[in-house]
């Protein structure tokens, strides 16, 4: 199934999003002894396939001696043991590259089943989920630019994650700002985006649905 938003775009708006909410059950792998030589990342136990680890993941690199600690953005994947990555918010050519490093410990969590849960609320909010003539369908492929929900995909998905951290703690009432901020950045997206709909894969519009537009037809 396709998602609106990755968790590279998350760290775009909150670069210091993976030192404020850390879920361990999110982790997809983690260990040590890991380098890193320009876009790549070789990590002798990465289980980078087997762990599901795709382009828009983030790996986080450390090694305190040698002054390497930063998040960056998975490119590709090429084997169990080796990644591309780079720095988050690159592309083509434009890619900034990775320190060169050794003995590197490396995790990587994911915000997977955030993006997932928004995706949903986000095919509902335009009434899409009615459209489907299968469980299994993948509706956000009719989308025509999926850009077209990415800031209110980002914005849902912040909202989640700092509202389930603020519950206590020292830091709570500035995470549940952070939360209230993005509840009401989601709704000024989300009452501006257009959705271009082709349902047939055919390169020609079928539809374009606004929030409004989906309001009326239900009214």
């Amino acid at each position: 199934m396709t998602n609106f938003s990755t968790d590279a775009d998350l760290l775009k708006w909150e670069p210091a999003l993976m030192r404020e909410i850390v879920l361990d059950h999110q982790c997809l792998t983690q260990g040590n002894s890991a380098s890193s030589e320009t876009f790549s990342v070789v990590a002798a136990g990465g289980l980078f396939i087997t762990s599901k680890v795709r382009a828009g993941h983030v790996i986080h690199l450390r090694n305190a001696d040698q002054g390497v600690d930063g998040y960056y953005e998975v490119i590709s994947v090429e084997s169990e043991t080796e990644l591309m990555a780079g720095l988050v918010g690159g592309r083509g050519d434009e890619w900034v590259p990775l320190p060169t490093a050794t003995d590197l410990e490396f995790r990587i969590q994911t915000f997977d089943p955030q993006h997932e849960e928004t995706r949903w609320t986000l095919l509902t909010r335009f009434g899409l989920e009615t459209d489907a003539s299968g469980q299994g369908e993948d509706l956000a492929r009719w989308i025509a630019e999926h850009r077209s929900l990415r800031r209110a995909s980002v914005a849902l998905v912040l909202a989640t994650l700092y509202r389930g951290q603020a519950g206590g703690g020292p830091e709570a009432s500035g995470l549940a700002h952070k939360a209230e901020h993005y509840a009401h950045l989601y709704e000024d997206e989300i009452a501006k985006a257009r959705l271009v709909l082709d349902r047939d894969a055919d390169g020609r519009p079928d539809d374009v649905r606004t929030l409004a537009s989906h309001r009326l037809r239900r009214d």
